[in-house]
């Protein structure tokens, strides 16, 4: 007998997972298990609601369209962990989670992929959609063309 074959959508993951079926957050992770960007803008103001919230924090109305958003953005901070605080991670030390600010609207905090010495403050990234489990995609951040915006060059 064969030892079956690991995807990256390997059921067998070991760290913590959301719950993709919760009201208020589900069009957010359906929409990564369709590699979008979903969140809610409300349709009164248009303020882009993260975390989602029943009321918007800026008008006070409860009417809100979820959207796609592009999953682009420029690294606002970030931390590199040398210790797993759960055992699942314990295999990626060390590694980084960034916060990013979107180039439309909120920010948004995800682990930045390696390699480690390529991540700094003010690189713009990308998402990258990774399938966890068959029901579960995670976004993770990408540096890209080196962090730098168009047409600037590294000295």
């Amino acid at each position: 007998m064969t030892e079956p074959s690991r995807t990256e959508a390997d059921p067998i993951y070991t760290k913590p997972l959301p719950h993709p079926n919760d009201p208020e957050t589900g069009p957010f992770w359906e929409g990564l298990r369709e590699r979008r960007l979903r969140m809610p803008r409300c349709s009164a103001c248009g303020y882009v609601r993260w975390p989602p919230a029943r009321l918007c924090p800026e008008c006070l109305s409860p009417d809100a369209v979820w959207e796609d958003l592009r999953p682009t953005g420029e690294l606002w901070s970030y931390i590199v962990y040398h210790r797993a605080f759960h055992p699942g991670f314990k295999g990626d030390i060390p590694y980084a989670v960034g916060r990013v600010s979107l180039d439309d609207g909120p920010s948004l905090i995800a682990q930045v992929t390696p390699p480690l010495e390529g991540i700094f403050v003010g690189a713009r990234v990308e998402g990258v959609f990774e399938d966890v489990t068959p029901e579960v995609t995670l976004l993770r951040w990408a540096v890209v063309d080196g962090g730098r915006p168009s047409g600037q060059e590294a000295h």
